[in-house]
């Protein structure tokens, strides 16, 4: 699971290291390889390769109309791209992406559960500012059902 804030320089071509806990993401594991994605909000999501098809499968295109669909796949797929470490545990990240990002000489690094995110850090405080209230009322509900739902599955597990 990844989680936490990192920031790192991005240097002239385009690489930026990956902090060592994003690598550790299981504590078994490091990883080398990743996907990146054009992410929600003006951000870069990077992904573990399985986490990725996991990702893409459950994406439910009966969700979406036809036309929306084959709209997604063109955006979403033309910018996503994989990356491998290189051996300073660096990433090259795309121009493409990198320039939608708004990234240049700093990125921050967001945990963000199943994947982590790259920020520019301007980008991130004016989303995060705007984000506040949401994320209040959201956290609220989170945190209120976090013990009933464990409860619960302790319950059905007992049951059984």
């Amino acid at each position: 699971m990844y989680f936490g804030r990192y920031k790192h320089k991005v240097d002239s071509k385009g690489r930026v290291q990956i902090p060592v806990t994003l690598r550790r993401a299981d504590d078994d594991k490091i990883y080398d390889k990743f996907t990146l994605v054009r992410g929600v909000g003006g951000c870069i999501s990077v992904f573990t390769r399985d986490e990725f098809e996991r990702f893409v499968d459950a994406i439910i295109p009966e969700d979406m109309g036809m036309s929306d669909v084959i709209d997604f796949q063109r955006l979403f797929y033309s910018r996503t791209h994989e990356v491998e470490l290189d051996n300073q545990g660096r990433i090259l990240l795309p121009r493409l992406l990198r320039e939608e990002a708004g990234i240049d000489s700093s990125a921050l690094f967001l945990g963000a559960g199943k994947w982590f995110e790259i920020w520019n850090r301007d980008r991130f405080e004016e989303y995060s500012s705007q984000s506040e209230h949401s994320y209040d009322e959201i956290a609220r509900h989170f945190f209120a059902t976090l013990g009933r739902k464990k409860k619960a599955r302790v319950e059905n597990v007992s049951a059984e």
